[in-house]
């Protein structure tokens, strides 16, 4: 979509195939017939290193689809320690407010902003190579209590694999963008279902731009020829492929390797309930690691019906009765115990994405082919992990891509 839609804006003329019934990849939301309610696969966190995406939402005049924090806080939940959050004061400047809201969480103390200060001086002195990002953390000596309160939630949250497989050089960058700035340290949800807040506006600019979109359209063969490109023998100049790598793989006829992770979402609906005291909140040894009011982020002021959701990185739930039932069960006593309100959901629903993320793998480079962009998500060391912002990403530079191949 930011691929067709950018070269658009550049005279190009595109079209844009699509397989599903409508465009938008695994942004697109459904509509759980229970409920009746335009659901998201699950819930989106997005930081101040989302900048592609933020001007991509702004050129569509969808901007105000985010809502952001005034200023960054994580809250955070454990059985022993009830509610506390990482809150940066705003009076101080952001380094040092940082550091004081570190040592100040239950639990901590200086020596773990100090392990701070040690873990960003690696990162920015290029001292993490060679490492996994476990090993990287026990040669730094940084201490368990900073691993389990933040390091593991965020490379789980932002890498969907532990610190035991993820890879150090991405789970840096991560890192150095996510706390560069005041800006960048915050946090942002869509505030309506995804098909409403991205994928309408998208499709109405590019439309509007003249891109031709066709859904239910599984493209079989992209073919490169002396001119140009066939895409299911209809003759085009060039061609963007945006897949999995799994896919694009299976689509060129490469045989590459591609490992992904799975995550579980589960959707509690109730009645009459209070819901979160935060619009979301991160589970410390919960199963379900991050806890969203969806209903508060939507807007939604005590709502009849409440929705919440648990989100479950690198878990893949098997599809028989016994293991949902006891899954549901599990997230409905954390979420009472977060809560406060021992409640029934009137309704549940999991949704588990098995192939959500492909994983920050070094890997053999791609053949160039002529005439053909492939934008598949298969980040390598060092590049952002699989989310909007990296689709986006490259989108922007599949769009600079064909631009260069006609000048």
């Amino acid at each position: 979509m930011t691929a067709a839609l950018r070269l658009a804006e550049n005279g190009f003329e595109v079209e844009l195939f699509e397989a599903a019934p409508q465009p938008g990849g695994r942004t697109r939301s459904f509509i759980d017939k229970k409920s009746g309610e335009l659901c998201d696969n699950g819930p989106h966190l997005l930081n101040g290193a989302y900048q592609a995406t933020e001007k991509l939402l702004d050129d569509c005049q969808a901007a105000d689809h985010v809502t952001w924090q005034a200023s960054l806080k994580l809250p955070l939940w454990e059985k022993q320690r009830q509610f506390f959050s990482l809150n940066p004061s705003v009076r101080l400047p952001f380094p040092l407010a940082l550091l004081l809201s570190v040592q100040a969480m239950p639990g901590h103390s200086w020596c773990s902003a100090l392990a701070m200060l040690r873990l960003h001086r690696a990162i920015n002195s290029n001292g993490c190579a060679n490492y996994s990002v476990a090993s990287l953390l026990n040669h730094y000596n940084i201490p368990d209590a900073l691993v389990r309160d933040m390091i593991e939630p965020i490379c789980l949250g932002a890498m969907n694999e532990s610190i035991q497989t993820a890879d150090t050089s991405t789970f840096a960058r991560v890192l150095a963008e996510s706390f560069a700035s005041r800006k960048s340290a915050r946090l942002g949800w869509f505030n309506a279902p995804l098909q409403q807040a991205l994928i309408t506006p998208l499709v109405n600019t590019a439309e509007r731009l003249g891109v031709i979109i066709h859904t239910r359209h599984s493209v079989q063969s992209v073919q490169a020829r002396k001119n140009g490109v066939t895409v299911d023998d209809e003759a085009f100049e060039a061609a963007v492929i945006a897949l999995p790598a799994y896919a694009s793989n299976r689509l060129l006829g490469q045989d590459l390797a591609c490992e992904t992770r799975a995550i579980t979402n589960v959707h509690l609906w109730y009645r009459q309930h209070a819901g979160l005291p935060e619009p979301f909140i991160g589970g410390i040894g919960t199963l379900g690691q991050w806890f969203f009011d969806v209903s508060a982020q939507m807007g939604q002021i005590n709502p009849s019906v409440r929705h919440l959701c648990a989100v479950i990185s690198a878990v893949e739930v098997e599809k028989n009765n016994t293991d949902s039932h006891q899954l549901v069960d599990q997230i409905n006593r954390e979420l009472a115990a977060l809560c406060g309100v021992d409640n029934a959901p009137i309704h549940t629903r999991i949704v588990c994405e098995k192939r959500a993320t492909v994983l920050v793998r070094a890997c053999p480079r791609r053949a160039a082919i002529r005439n053909i962009v492939n934008a598949s998500e298969s980040p390598v060391p060092g590049e952002l992990p699989a989310t909007i912002e990296f689709a986006v990403q490259r989108g922007e530079k599949a769009a600079q891509s064909v631009k260069k191949l006609f000048t």
